[in-house]
């Protein structure tokens, strides 16, 4: 006789693979005035005095910690983290004595104590505040204080931070603190193949970009392809017992996010968008690219257009001639449209004149490759996206890639 053993974290992880908070639409009238009057209070001085009392109690708490051994220490931790692990109404009432026990394994394990303002930071990311820490008040730890909380409810926790090298840095540093508290931790950086992003998502908290993690995501929706659908994915699983994990997913879901550096990853790097789509070949739009970026090297600046250096915009001084090119005539309705040809060629000025080797790409095996701006690291599983790719290439006389 046999059976199906069903897995409850298995359903759940399952689950979590497509589950996404849902936004309420933005309140208007009176209802909007409410909204912006709690911000404001939430973010009131008293709110900073309430978490930095809470946080002198907890420190006192944790002296009685001092005195017991590494075992006794690492038992309460398991408990903890398993009523975290359960969940209910009880776990959110156990955030002072757990964080108090995290304070010693800090102590502990990275040879220092956290300061009262270190448990007032993790207690504010905790409740889902911003927490403004100054320079060398120790962000680091505060953030991973906060992870453990998260780590231990067993979903997905992602620590987002500026770069590749923090990513790998902090969860390295902090590696010996999450290993105490019964939490897995790793990292995620551009270098990565597959299967060793889907090991470092398998951990409890994964530290990594911001771009990795959303590119990640919207791969793992290429992926999953008709099996978006979690009922689908159940029975999927029923009819062919052992895959409930759909093949060429690495993640394991979304669920909560710690963002370092929030001012610059939710504002200064949120202006750019992530696009990510297969590869298709597509003729007559190779056409059409070839036939802008030759229409673009005839136009002179400062008579056919003028550019913005600034903002990185091209403005046509005089009709360009677009409707009497003989290409255009050649070419589907799609790609023949005047206004079309014209936002073609516009991104071919784009490609020459603000985009240039060895500054926001490199050329390596006759392929270019992205450059990050920020932070100066090649990013070779990356493309621009509306022809801009292609188009630098063709500037740079190498093989044309498809959209």
């Amino acid at each position: 006789m046999t059976g199906y053993v069903l897995d409850p974290r298995g359903w759940n992880d399952n689950f979590r693979l497509t589950a996404l908070h849902r936004k309420p639409k933005l309140t208007k009238g009176i209802d909007a005035w409410l909204e912006r009057n709690w911000g404001k209070l939430k973010g009131n001085r008293w709110v900073l005095q309430s978490l930095l009392s809470k946080a002198s109690l907890i420190d006192a708490a944790s002296v009685e910690y001092m005195r017991i051994t590494d075992q006794e220490l690492r038992r309460d931790l398991v408990k903890m983290r398993e009523i975290h692990r359960r969940g209910g109404r009880f776990a959110p009432l156990q955030h002072d004595q757990a964080l108090a026990l995290i304070q010693e394994a800090a102590h502990r394990t990275l040879g220092f104590r956290p300061y009262m303002v270190q448990l007032a930071g993790a207690l504010a990311l905790e409740r889902g505040f911003v927490a403004e820490m100054s320079t060398g008040e120790g962000k680091t730890v505060t953030i991973a204080m906060a992870a453990v909380l998260k780590g231990w409810a067993g979903f997905p926790c992602h620590v987002l931070t500026a770069n590749d090298y923090l990513a790998s840095r902090d969860a390295q540093i902090m590696g010996n603190l999450f290993e105490f508290c019964g939490v897995s931790v790793g990292s995620v950086t551009s270098e990565m193949d597959p299967a060793e992003r889907q090991q470092a998502y398998a951990m409890d908290v994964t530290y990594s970009t911001a771009k990795e993690v959303l590119a990640d995501f919207l791969r793992d929706r290429l992926a999953l392809g008709q099996q978006q659908n979690y009922q689908r994915r159940v029975i999927h699983s029923l009819l062919q017992p052992g895959s409930i994990r759909p093949r060429g997913v690495v993640m394991r879901g979304v669920h909560t996010a710690i963002v370092d550096e929030a001012d610059n990853i939710l504002i200064d790097e949120a202006v750019t968008p992530l696009i990510i789509a297969r590869d298709e070949p597509n003729e007559a739009f190779s056409t059409a690219c070839k036939s802008a970026d030759a229409l673009a090297q005839k136009l002179v600046k400062g008579i056919d257009y003028t550019t913005d250096d600034e903002f990185r915009i091209i403005r046509f001084q005089r009709d360009i001639g677009l409707s009497s090119t003989a290409e255009a005539k050649r070419e589907p309705h799609l790609y023949a449209g005047h206004l079309f040809q014209k936002d073609l060629v516009r991104q071919a000025l784009v490609a020459r004149e603000f985009f240039h080797r060895d500054k926001q790409y490199v050329l390596e095996e006759d392929k270019v490759v992205i450059v990050d701006e920020s932070t100066g690291r090649k990013m070779p599983m990356r493309t621009w996206s509306a022809g801009l790719h292609q188009l630098i290439e063709l500037k740079e006389g190498v093989e044309m890639t498809s959209i």
